[in-house]
């Protein structure tokens, strides 16, 4: 591997990049083709927008052939004229125009843009004439104009802007992107297309807007700015979201993750190994149209990411540095009961429980441990002040990244290394991470193109954090040390509570490594237009180690005298894809856009484990494990393969009408003899209204496109090796006989007919910018259905085993998805846009077993499992908390039988006297949401720039309901020598409590869950940026940037009482904290 790079690296840093031109223009005007050459040589253009014929559509193709071939071509017939310049510049002008009329004026300024970076060769031109320069690495500019002329400020992917000269001499000005120039060409599944001849629902995301606040992984930065792509919470250090696309369509553990794509490769780790400022391009394929080329691993939708590439602006090398460093603290402070609230708590336990409770006993019902610790000082001082505190650690989130870029005739190559050092809230959530990446491409001839992109990383997620449930029963008067001082095992006497200290490991090592390298190439046959082949290969190891070590201070050590054990787990994946591709354009009007795809894969895993306890010698722990008396070791190893062909065909009309069909076929070796290979088909419609004749003329209206797809997908979630039979070996001891029998039996039955999750879906989308491009946005309305559902089957107990997995059930998805960007205020100096993101999802479960065993003429729900036909996945289906038993109704005799004043009243439903799981258990709504979404607001004032990012997740209506809020069931709530988080608990003199009375859980004839609504408002990000540039640039710099930012900073729930709704925490003793940081940051560019 290591020659193989290194004849690579030699070949791309000595070979020349051939300044030829291959490019397929169809139907686009010559602004646009302008633009899509840029995108594929080295040439940059520069004109101005009143020049004549810049809307005329071209249609013409060349392969290999000079910029002097190319400009013949696409000028013929207009009055445009071009000048080639150094440094591949070209300038456009009309034919036989003159610009020698005398200038009396010298007219200078900066250029910047969107962020205040200087924009270099920027064509600044007099309107009317060929009179014009460009700007320079600074951005500046200088040239001769008479008073009362128009300048022209033009650059590719930015508006035009026209400003009058008048009395002044120095002009700053800041060019706006062009977002319909920049969303032209879309990253699709193996390759890119026009927006035009988009059929699926594809979004872009737009990393830039958040990237002044650091996070640690992609997802943390984009969460709920894109429609459709749905991010969950975070509370630890390091951690990444869980994540899916328009929903749940399958019922399995994993089912419903969509496949990630990295530059081209299809990605098995993590997005943690990914740092956010490596990424250029992050793309999600939501319907089956787009997603389709990936088949069997595609139905719940695609992530494509690309990272960045070698670019330079000077033919120099560009460095980049973001520095930065924050510090953290909890969303919402864990609070339990200080020494007061302890001693209330325990007379309040002690009333509910029947038992005398007398403020002037404290220290008899204390423990022992305690009440010495109560009588140690006249006023009863607590040993803390504040229990959970000393579970508390200094939080900080400190990130580096550094990278060299640089684009020559020589190479491209981009050059990164990131370090991340984060620690969260609670004592030993740490995480580490550094990861470095080589991005290469070149030229080796004009028709062979070659390219690696490598990356390692390493993440380093050690130490053991304390059992949460204990840190939180720690009594405000325990003591923390014994005489020899260790931690004492039972720091409030009674044996029932350990030690929070004694959960931790003595020793924990868990760290993950990644090493990647992608090689691709393309050779274009010069004897066939627009004919390529194109091949992917990618090798990705991934390996792990996990150590621990319990001594005799901690719960499991103390027991077995100690014990530790080493983890080792290697993971290999090796994909190659073979493309064919072939685009051209006939008549001038006729598209035709072909892939064709044979692509293997294989994986290999192995891994083993080595425990050991019963150790004479604690020191060396896990490092010398053979000192244990008992030894274990446990080893594992499997090999995976899959294989597929897809052919995908685009045909575009006139720039107007795409039609777009694609077909794959996988095979996967972990499913079944008989079903193996499966077939995925989709295709889709794409109608341009705006480049309709009669569209001309609707000036309101610059972009109006209408999408209609259909197609199926695949989900091959399942383990290897699991439809085949299986022979498990065991021994069978004799009492009182050392010897033993060995013994074979079926472990697993032979699944000969388990095949894959399919899933089906029609999408219907609008694309469209309105008001000079003021807004613009897209619509998109889904329906999807799900069959052969991987579900355990029951079986027989006479069979011996329980279960097995069968191909059952159905499941049914629907939602509408908007996207909005908007320009609200625009001028010299301020500007204010917004993006605005929302989706809606609705499932329902249409079939499961098919039976009916009741005889009602309805199919039967299958309950145990929680899921119940014609209604969502998620559905709640139990009794109905509907008010609080008050001394009242007991008074007045209707207090049901076994109740007390205090308990959670249940919803009688049958109303005779009793509550019974058969008659009384309701649908009270689902845990899933009613509705997501998020408005982004950036303000610009000259060098300063505002971020506020708010993000929500709404429920209502019986959605987004969850049963966390549940302090009554918490273990030892119901006791005297243990602490709790604060709640609002029953009393008899605090009867409009929340909560029921401390001794519900133990003593209610009935219980229930009160379920809470999750709805919650997020203030999600929010960044202050100052361009330091214009103070910097005497020193060398091109540009610097000062942030101060903040993440997470404020939620707004107005029904949840627990720590975050987000991440479902809720007011119980192991819900754990959710971290808010501020955070500084430095970037600059040299």
């Amino acid at each position: 591997m290591r020659k193989v790079g290194a004849i690579c690296l030699s070949a791309f840093l000595t070979t020349s990049v051939f300044a030829q031109v291959t490019v397929n223009v169809k139907q686009q005007t010559i602004k646009q083709a302008l633009r899509t050459i840029e995108k594929v040589s080295d040439y940059r253009f520069f004109y101005s927008n009143q020049l004549p014929d810049l809307d005329k559509k071209v249609t013409f193709e060349v392969n290999n052939q000079s910029i002097e071939a190319t400009m013949s071509k696409l000028l013929s017939g207009t009055g445009l004229v071009y000048e080639k310049k150094e440094d591949n510049q070209i300038y456009l002008g009309v034919k036989g125009s003159k610009s020698g009329q005398k200038e009396n004026k010298k007219i200078t300024g900066t250029i910047v843009d969107d962020n205040g970076e200087p924009v270099i060769g920027a064509n600044v031109s007099i309107k009317g004439t060929t009179t014009g320069t460009i700007t320079d690495i600074d951005g500046n500019f200088s040239l001769d104009a008479m008073s009362g002329a128009t300048l022209l400020i033009s650059y590719i992917g930015y508006e035009t802007q026209e400003i009058a000269i008048g009395n002044q001499s120095v002009y700053n000005i800041k060019l706006l992107e062009d977002s319909q120039a920049l969303d032209e060409v879309v990253v699709i599944g193996y390759g890119t297309q026009n927006r035009q001849a988009i059929t699926g629902s594809i979004t872009k995301a737009n990393i830039d807007a958040y990237r002044d606040v650091p996070t640690n992984n992609i997802m943390e930065t984009i969460k709920g700015s894109v429609p459709g792509l749905n991010v969950g919470g975070t509370n630890r250090a390091g951690s990444v979201a869980g994540f899916s696309i328009r929903g749940q369509n399958s019922t399995r553990d994993g089912g419903n993750n969509p496949l990630i794509v990295l530059d081209g490769a299809i990605y098995d780790g993590s997005l943690a190994d990914i740092p956010s400022e490596d990424i250029d391009n992050f793309t999600v394929l939501k319907d089956a149209s787009a997603a389709a080329v990936y088949g069997s691993r595609s139905a719940n939708g695609v992530i494509l990411i690309q990272t960045k590439r070698g670019r330079s602006s000077s033919n120099k090398p560009e460095f980049n540095v973001n520095l930065s460093y924050g510090i953290s603290n909890e969303l919402k402070r864990l609070d339990v009961y200080d020494a007061d609230g302890y001693i209330q708590k325990l007379l309040d336990y002690r009333i509910a429980n029947g038992m005398d409770a007398d403020p002037d006993k404290i220290a008899i019902y204390l423990q022992p441990e305690e009440a010495k610790n109560y009588n140690a000082t006249p006023d009863h001082r607590p040993t803390f002040s504040d229990p959970y505190d000393q579970f508390r650690q200094n939080a900080y989130n400190l990130k580096a990244n550094v990278s060299i870029s640089n684009s020559s005739e020589l190479a491209t190559y981009y050059i990164s290394a990131a370090l991340t050092d984060q620690k969260g809230v609670i004592m030993n959530d740490r995480y580490k991470n550094f990861s470095g990446r080589i991005n290469i491409d070149s030229n080796l001839t004009n028709w062979l193109k070659v390219g690696i992109k490598t990356n390692y990383s390493i993440r380093d997620n050690s130490g053991s954090v304390p059992s949460l449930n204990r840190a939180a029963q720690f009594s405000p008067y325990a003591s923390l040390y014994d005489e020899d001082g260790h931690y004492m095992q039972y720091p409030q006497t009674i044996s029932s509570f350990i030690s929070p200290y004694w959960s931790m490991a003595t020793d924990d090592t868990n760290k993950s490594n990644h090493l990647g390298a992608i090689l691709n190439a393309k050779l274009t046959a010069p004897w066939v237009k627009g004919l390529s082949y194109e091949m992917i290969y990618s090798n990705t190891l991934r390996w792990s180690e996990n150590y621990d070590f319990y001594d005799q201070y901690t719960i499991s050590g103390q027991k077995s005298n100690g014990h530790g054990q080493r983890k080792l787990s290697n993971n290999y994946n090796m994909l190659l894809d073979n493309m064919i591709k072939y685009n051209n354009t006939f008549n001038k009007k006729h598209n035709v856009d072909v892939t064709l795809l044979y692509s293997r894969e294989y994986r290999t895993w192995e891994s083993t484990s080595a425990y050991a306890e019963q150790f004479d010698n604690l020191v060396l722990g896990h490092n010398k494990l053979e000192d244990g008396k008992v030894q274990k070791v446990d080893t594992g190893a499997g090999e995976s393969g899959a294989i597929a062909w897809m052919a995908r065909g685009t045909y575009t009309f006139d720039g107007r009408y795409s039609i777009t069909g694609t077909v794959r076929r996988d095979g996967c070796s972990a499913f079944s003899l008989n079903r193996k290979w499966a077939t995925f088909a989709s295709g889709g419609l794409n109608w341009n209204i705006s480049n309709e004749s009669f569209m001309k003329d609707v000036e309101p209206i610059n972009n109006l496109a209408l999408r209609i797809s259909y197609g199926s997908n695949g989900n091959q979630s399942i383990d290897p090796y699991s439809t085949l039979a299986k022979v498990a070996t065991s021994k069978y001891l004799f009492a009182g006989d050392p010897s033993y029998s060995i013994t074979q039996g079926i472990s697993s039955f032979a699944l000969n007919d388990l095949g894959w999750e399919k899933t089906t879906g029609f999408n219907t989308g609008l694309d469209f910018s309105i008001l000079k491009n003021r807004l613009s946005g897209n619509v998109d309305a889904y329906f999807t259905n799900t069959t052969d559902l991987l579900f355990s089957l029951s079986l027989p107990s006479v069979s011996g085993k329980t279960s097995m997995l069968s191909n059952l059930g159905k499941i049914k998805n629907k939602g509408v998805e908007i996207g909005l960007h908007s320009v609200n205020i625009e001028s010299k100096d301020f500007r204010w846009t917004s993006d605005f993101a929302f989706s809606l999802n609705r499932n329902k479960v249409t079939t499961i077993y098919g039976e009916d065993n009741d005889g009602d003429g309805k199919e039967d729900d299958l309950i145990s499992s929680g899921y119940f036909i014609g209604k969502s996945l998620g559905t709640i289906y139990t009794y109905k908390v509907d008010g609080m038993w008050q001394q009242e109704d007991k008074d007045n005799g209707t207090i049901m039988s076994g109740m007390r004043p205090g308990d959670y009243k249940l919803q009688d439903v049958d109303g005779d006297g009793e509550i019974t799981s058969d008659k009384d258990r309701q649908f009270l709504g689902t845990s899933k949401e009613n509705f997501r979404w998020s408005l982004t607001n950036t303000l610009e004032y000259k060098g300063f720039s505002l971020m506020v990012y708010i993000n929500s997740i709404w429920g209502g209506n019986g959605y987004y309901l969850s049963g966390s809020n549940t302090p009554y069931y918490d273990e030892y709530v119901n006791t005297g020598f243990c602490n709790h988080t604060v709640f609002d608990y029953w009393t008899p003199e605090n009867t409009d409590a929340k909560y029921p009375r401390l001794d519900y859980t133990s003593n209610a004839r009935y219980k229930g869950t009160k379920y809470v609504d999750r709805s919650f408002i997020k203030l999600q990000k929010v960044a202050l940026t100052y361009d330091l540039s214009r103070f910097v640039k005497p020193y060398g710099f091109n540009n610097m940037r000062v942030s101060l930012s903040a993440d997470n900073l404020f939620t707004f729930a107005p029904h949840w009482d627990g720590l975050d709704p987000e991440t479902n925490a809720g007011e119980t003793i192991n819900a754990f904290p959710s971290i808010r940081t501020y955070q500084m940051t430095l970037m600059f560019n040299f």
